[in-house]
């Protein structure tokens, strides 16, 4: 009995600790997603990586082995092109919803797309106008420009990934 126990209590143990760890590394990707953006992942219109900024698109601990976010193309875009974004989900029912968000400078957040169904195993496409990423309630070409921290989160408001997106 004693045994058993010792045996109980050690698998528990390794459990809580390899979700402490876990919950750890997901709050010190969100605390790094919430930096100031810096550099970006140049793509061309194809979606060919011609620049890798190794802060973007990275896959978050908690969804890691389930979802690969393939950096959006073309980066930095134009105000008259779309942003086409690719989501590869790699787990069956591991993906419930996307919801694509902006931080405004008021601190205010803007959702730019979003899908509330399950996603299916494969890749997944949807594309973005650059002009949501503007800062001005007028959705302006000039309130886009620049350089724009772009968060991916599932239904359930748990952080996928993050990047940046240059609009010219």
């Amino acid at each position: 009995m004693t045994k058993f126990f010792s045996y109980t209590v050690f698998l528990m143990s390794m459990l809580m600790l390899a979700s402490c760890t876990r919950n750890d590394a997901q709050r010190e990707f969100e605390k790094e997603a919430y930096s100031f953006p810096a550099n970006f992942t140049e793509t061309t219109n194809q979606g060919v990586v011609q620049n890798l900024d190794e802060d973007d698109w990275r896959t978050s601990p908690l969804f890691q082995g389930l979802i690969e976010i393939v950096p959006p193309y073309p980066n930095p875009v134009l105000t008259s092109q779309n942003i086409q974004f690719e989501v590869n989900v790699t787990g069956i029912n591991s993906v419930t919803g996307i919801q694509v968000w902006t931080e405004l400078p008021n601190g205010r957040q803007q959702i730019i797309y979003e899908d509330f169904e399950t996603l299916q195993p494969g890749l997944t496409t949807f594309q973005i106008d650059p002009i949501l990423l503007s800062w001005d309630s007028n959705n302006s070409p000039e309130g886009a420009r620049g350089l724009n921290r772009v968060y991916i989160f599932n239904a359930n408001q748990q952080m996928i990934s993050y990047g940046d997106i240059m609009v010219e």
